[in-house]
């Protein structure tokens, strides 16, 4: 199979922090899965066994936690199901009930029998939650456009609104869906569906799709058993589960809203600007960054969103973009990203900001004169030239705060 010559996604660290990316790290071992599936798998049956009463306050009302990643991988080396499986046995190990009752494996590919499954499982049509794992996301979606009703029913549950079926036999009702869904699926075929109506009409944008690769080759024999593990994260992801069901409303400090105002969305939607094949993911990215950076806190057993949390949460989301980029070649960003993440950098550090070597080092496909040129366009970055130490004299980059801007907003010290 030919794969696109765009460089592979790469996980950042930031995304497997707090309880839930130490899970991760700890099962890594016992797995040849991708990390980033292990990690997908968890965060999508945590979004769903917290149920529908924890949100994120937003201005426009309270964000819904439910989580859809696809695995996108191909076939054999991908190892999908090996990264679903391991995280799925932490789940039903914490959550036994939950995995009988609540887990459903293949989507229903008409209206009626994803209404039905809802609706089964509902108590006077308020919706318990249900997680879907749809190992041939490709035939679901095919079989899924002769019903129309799917797309529809699909994006009500993503937005947590009432779904109705009603049919001369029939009269469903399901009040507040809560559905989270990780699906699997090749390289080729998730190109088709990024690139179609389906994706463009807001259905399908409302998947994560995340790169997965085999991460390592395991001993046949030698492998030790995981069984322990496995029991003792069921209980912490038990533990976690119980804390987020007690929780209403997540809150954003007025402190961290103001930085992910200023870093986390300016970043997000350079992602995902200024091309058409990722436009389409614009809308829905910081959506999912929200909901995303709410299950890291809630997984951490908190009710505030800390800056970790959207950090984590903005890893992830580069990475879909990044995925999205190496699957569809001709969804390639074009950099307009780059500048929000060389000023995001430099504030980063604080006072003892970052020399234009190491700005250079991070971002290693931007010349000496455009990042000159993105400093010089920042009233609030302050630039400092060393002493030289041998060679040409490195620039210190220094993030101003608003007390110490100076009249003209630029402060240059030879």
């Amino acid at each position: 199979m030919s794969m696109p010559t765009n460089k592979m996604p790469e996980p950042d660290v930031a995304m497997f922090t707090g309880p839930i990316g130490k899970m991760v790290n700890e099962l890594d071992p016992y797995t040849e899965g991708s990390k980033v599936g292990v990690l997908a798998t968890l965060l999508a049956g945590f979004s769903a066994a917290v149920g529908n009463l924890p949100g994120v306050g937003t201005g426009k009302g309270s964000m819904p936690l439910s989580f859809w990643p696809v695995l996108v991988g191909p076939t054999g080396v991908g190892r999908k199901g090996t990264a679903t499986g391991i995280a799925m046995k932490v789940l039903v190990e914490g959550l036994a009930t939950f995995g009988v009752n609540n887990v459903v494996y293949g989507c229903p590919a008409t209206g009626l029998g994803f209404a039905g499954e809802l609706s089964e499982r509902a108590i006077r049509n308020v919706a318990a939650p249900v997680l879907f794992i749809e190992e041939e996301m490709d035939t679901f979606i095919s079989n899924s456009k002769r019903d129309t009703k799917v797309g529809t029913y699909l994006r009500k549950a993503w937005d947590g609104a009432t779904i109705t079926h009603k049919t001369s036999q029939l009269d469903l009702v399901i009040m507040k869906p809560h559905v989270a869904i990780v699906g699997h699926i090749q390289p080729k075929n998730w190109g088709a569906i990024s690139g179609s109506k389906d994706a463009t009409g807001g259905t399908y944008n409302r998947f994560f799709p995340v790169w997965v690769m085999q991460s390592k080759k395991l001993p046949v024999f030698a492998t030790p058993n995981p069984e322990e593990l496995i029991k003792k994260l069921g209980n912490r992801f038990r533990s976690m589960v119980n804390f987020a069901q007690e929780v209403t409303e997540l809150t954003v400090p007025d402190d961290v809203a103001l930085v992910f105002e200023n870093k986390h969305r300016e970043i997000c939607d350079a992602l995902t600007t200024g091309n058409e094949e990722l436009g389409q993911y614009t809308e829905r990215a910081m959506a999912y960054m929200i909901r995303i950076a709410g299950l890291y806190c809630l997984a951490d057993k908190r009710t505030e969103l800390a800056l970790t949390d959207f950090d984590a949460a903005l890893a992830l989301v580069q990475y879909m973009v990044e995925t999205v980029t190496y699957t569809l070649p001709e969804a390639e960003a074009d950099g307009n990203d780059i500048p929000a993440r060389i000023v995001a950098f430099i504030r980063e550090a604080g006072e003892q900001g970052v020399t234009s070597t190491e700005v250079a080092r991070k971002f290693q496909r931007v010349r000496a004169a455009e990042i000159r040129a993105i400093v010089d366009g920042s009233e609030r970055i302050k630039t400092t030239k060393l002493r030289s130490e041998g060679g040409r004299p490195a620039t210190l980059f220094t993030w101003l705060e608003d007390s110490e801007q100076t009249a003209d907003g630029l402060a240059v010290v030879a």
